[in-house]
């Protein structure tokens, strides 16, 4: 009997995951739901098999997040009046994604779910493909019926902004175009993937987001370089250093410093940002309170977000949490690295690659706006992030056997 109800509760886990993938870029509310259906159940599958093996095998990158989270605890003590704001960001807004990855990593360990919820995202992204043509050409979407204003608008497609869009197909383009260069059978299937990378990169290319074509240029070089190691394996690494930290920021530089109204109240925010970090360098100004006190700052009370995804978490919970959140993250590529340049040039090979490359396009177009504070593309993050992880994992095993 108990072996039945873990068999179910198990079904009910992956499906809402891919329920969460498909609907990522649709509707806030279905992620809402299929998410804490995912966690629910999860939970009570451990009340009945308690297990944590999927940390376990993971407790660096958990130890990395404990401490990030640790230290936006802890910016609690300069929040002030705000606490309460402090305490709904710290356990909402932020807390449902550790349970989360652990829910992904628990369930995903074995490719063939991997693979799965990589042809749900696939077919998720497809769909958004065609709805921003839609809204293109025909002047409306038909995922959620938002209308374009004129054929020379940004195109948002299902989402509320154009940074929102350019956002998850900086995310989704570098993950489908590295499939497309695996060796399919049928030319059939090559093709597909090749029309919708199409199909996504002119859709990016509509949304005039800046921040959303510099990221996806960084993914594109990402998987270009990774899938040609072992050509240039002599001169990889002095490509990669190039291409991430001289290259891109020039293309950066090109994109964003030069003087439109827009760019000024930009840089109006990372002053906003920057006073509040020189205040509380260390422990910030209190996780979820950016808002509040960069107003304060600025005397723009219109002051949301910062912009920036890193100075938004350097200003709300300090610096020491800055860096435990870059080294989560830089513990997660350094073992994609060691992984695809040991594995053999499988379908394996050209997921892994394409999903640390979303990564890096998403992290890097992070460095223009606030994604991590976006309901829809924080979902994308995390659960990209935790396929990410689970592949590792499961091709790390392999390895091993």
């Amino acid at each position: 009997m108990k072996s039945k109800v873990l068999r179910f509760l198990n079904i009910g886990i992956e499906y809402s995951i891919y329920a969460v993938i498909f609907f990522i870029p649709i509707s806030p509310a279905a992620i809402s739901s299929f998410a804490g259906m995912a966690i629910f159940l999860f939970l009570i599958k451990k009340i009945l098999l308690p297990d944590t093996t999927a940390i376990k095998s993971n407790k660096i990158l958990f130890l990395f997040l404990m401490f990030f989270f640790i230290f936006m605890e802890l910016s609690l003590l300069n929040s002030g009046s705000l606490v309460h704001k402090s305490l709904r960001a710290l356990f909402i807004k932020w807390g449902r994604f550790p349970l989360l990855l652990w829910v992904i990593l628990d369930v995903f360990q074995d490719t063939r779910r991997i693979v799965k919820a990589m042809c749900v995202f696939i077919f998720s992204a497809a769909l958004v493909g065609l709805t921003v043509f839609s809204q293109k050409f025909f002047g409306f979407e038909f995922l959620r019926g938002r209308v374009l204003g004129s054929p020379l608008s940004p195109s948002t497609g299902p989402f509320k902004s154009q940074n929102g869009l350019a956002a998850y197909l900086t995310c989704a383009i570098p993950i489908i175009l590295s499939l497309s260069l695996w060796r399919w059978k049928r030319i059939a299937v090559k093709s597909g993937f090749f029309l919708i990378t199409a199909m996504l990169i002119l859709s990016s290319f509509w949304t005039l987001s800046r921040g959303g074509w510099l990221g996806l240029i960084s993914g594109l070089i990402f998987v270009t370089l990774v899938i040609n190691y072992r050509r240039i394996r002599k001169t990889f690494w002095f490509l990669f250093s190039i291409s991430y930290f001289i290259f891109v920021p020039l293309i950066g530089l090109a994109l964003f410093f030069f003087q439109n109204r827009r760019s000024s109240y930009r840089f109006t925010l990372f002053r906003g940002a920057w006073a509040m970090i020189k205040e509380h360098p260390l422990l910030g100004k209190g996780v979820g309170t950016f808002m509040d006190y960069c107003a304060v700052y600025t005397n723009n009370p219109g002051a949301y977000y910062a912009h920036n995804c890193f100075f938004q978490i350097w200003a709300e919970s300090g610096i020491f949490s800055l860096l435990s959140f870059l080294l989560f993250l830089g513990y997660i590529f350094y073992k994609s690295f060691k992984v695809i340049l040991k594995i053999p040039k499988s379908v394996n090979f050209f997921l892994l690659t394409g999903l640390s490359a979303g990564l890096s396009g998403f992290l890097v177009h992070s460095f223009f706006d606030v994604h991590l504070y976006s309901f829809q593309l924080s979902f994308l993050f995390w659960v990209v992030l935790g396929l990410t992880v689970a592949l590792i994992s499961n091709l790390n095993q392999e390895l091993s056997d």
